[in-house]
């Protein structure tokens, strides 16, 4: 069964769910049978590359919110990733473009590595007090922190082009399936759950996607062996 996850390092509710839907994931019992792909989707593409911000002072002004009323956002949002099992830095944190780092992920998912590398970003943005965006040799860091080799991580951020193609058909996927948010999660191309939910409900989307499966269809039936023996032929 595959799941694909639409997510963005900007989102803290990506963060916050990854880590329900994986203790979700760690009590199926088919979860070795389950492939998880993480899929590209910007929650802004239009902040310039290289540029870096507050992340209360950018909520403030998106919402129309008092710089108070923003902070107090984020600490509930510390206090949520907290009792889910997360460290989560309240104040101080930034925000930016985060093209590069999907086209890391998309790297990384190449070497079969694709949940080390959202991993290490993840915690790079929420756990860390250290700034995250507009600087290259911050994710070289992040990167090779996470084991991942400082030269190859270089080739791709130092070339546009790499991986761009894989994080624009990403994108052009999301839109097609009319996703306006992340996190979102996709079962078989046949379920959905939008948002941080409860690590319950995907369980239970979990359990309905592999129920659900398709099978076979029969189309002729004859002698065959079974649990019981096999078919006497008959002349």
């Amino acid at each position: 069964m595959q799941v694909e996850i639409w997510t963005d390092v900007n989102c803290p509710f990506c963060y916050l769910g990854k880590k329900r839907f994986n203790d979700a994931l760690a009590e199926f019992d088919a979860r070795e049978s389950v492939t998880v792909t993480h899929r590209s989707f910007e929650l802004d593409p239009t902040i310039p590359a290289g540029t870096s911000g507050s992340v209360v002072e950018h909520l403030a002004q998106k919402y129309g919110r008092t710089l108070e009323q923003a902070a107090d956002g984020e600490r509930q949002l510390g206090a949520a990733a907290n009792e889910a099992g997360l460290e989560y830095v309240t104040s101080g944190r930034d925000y930016g473009n985060s093209f590069d780092m999907h086209r890391l992920l998309q790297w990384a998912a190449q070497l079969g590595r694709q949940e080390q590398m959202l991993d290490a970003l993840y915690v790079a943005n929420f756990a860390e007090q250290a700034p995250l965006f507009g600087d290259d040799d911050r994710l070289v860091q992040v990167a090779t922190g996470a084991g991942f080799d400082e030269a190859a991580v270089r080739e791709v951020l130092n070339d546009p082009s790499r991986y761009a193609d894989e994080v624009r058909r990403d994108e052009a996927q999301a839109q097609e399936f009319g996703v306006g948010g992340v996190p979102f999660y996709v079962f078989d191309r046949k379920y959905a759950v939008s948002g941080a939910q409860s690590s319950e409900v995907f369980a239970q989307a979990l359990a309905k996607a592999w129920a659900d499966r398709p099978g076979p269809t029969l189309i002729a039936d004859g002698d065959a062996c079974g649990p019981d023996g096999c078919a006497v032929p008959q002349n």
